[in-house]
């Protein structure tokens, strides 16, 4: 998967709903930084504060992403034949992904060079390919494990807390995967996935470069 001119080649469709997507993970972490004990974890030191914002951001946009591709996998499976969705939900996260990394990037780092900018949306790429492997063994709305919490919702609630450097914290744990839950949902209510989702059905294909 490439970066390059991604945003010229995704459908205008899918461009929308990355910087919706953008939108929610930024809004998800102004929610997650409401609770005092994240609150307290960004404040212990003003040189890293920026850092684990950003970090804790990338965690939320990579988790809707991963749910995107979730929902866009059983979605084509269920209409198309199944060479046709393979091929159709690679082109769509391709360009997804491809259009909301690097827009991130830019966004999160704003100062960096073209180089830098380079690094860093392979840096956020590997973490999307590593959380996806990571989170691809676990079903969405499974059984419950013995704390209580859906097991990917928990994991996501860890990732969280790690990007916040308190991987041990409980309260941050609890507190982000109550966010997820909301992010997850608002994904599902307000953000045109399944729109964006039923027109690239409708017209079969994806145009992107990589």
């Amino acid at each position: 998967m490439k970066f390059t001119d991604v945003h010229k080649h995704a459908p205008q469709a899918v461009q929308n709903l990355s910087g919706q997507l953008l939108g929610l993970a930024a809004g998800s972490w102004q929610m997650l930084q409401e609770h005092p004990a994240v609150t307290q974890e960004v404040a212990k030191d003003p040189f890293t504060g920026e850092a684990q914002t950003q970090a804790a951001t990338a965690e939320l946009l990579i988790l809707l992403l991963h749910a995107c591709d979730r929902v866009a996998s059983a979605t084509f499976l269920a209409a198309l034949p199944a060479q046709t969705a393979s091929v159709l939900r690679h082109s769509f996260m391709a360009a997804l992904v491809g259009v909301a990394l690097p827009a991130f990037a830019r966004i999160a780092c704003p100062g960096e060079e073209t180089e830098e900018q380079e690094e860093t949306r392979a840096d956020l790429l590997h973490l999307y390919n590593g959380r996806a492997t990571q989170y691809g063994f676990f079903a969405l709305g499974a059984a419950n494990s013995p704390e209580g919490n859906d097991p990917l919702l928990k994991l996501a609630g860890i990732r969280l807390a790690e990007a916040l450097d308190c991987a041990g914290n409980a309260q941050v744990i609890a507190h982000g995967v109550e966010v997820v839950m909301s992010s997850l949902a608002a994904l599902r209510e307000q953000l045109p996935l399944k729109q964006t989702i039923a027109q690239l059905i409708a017209g079969g294909t994806v145009e992107i470069e990589g």
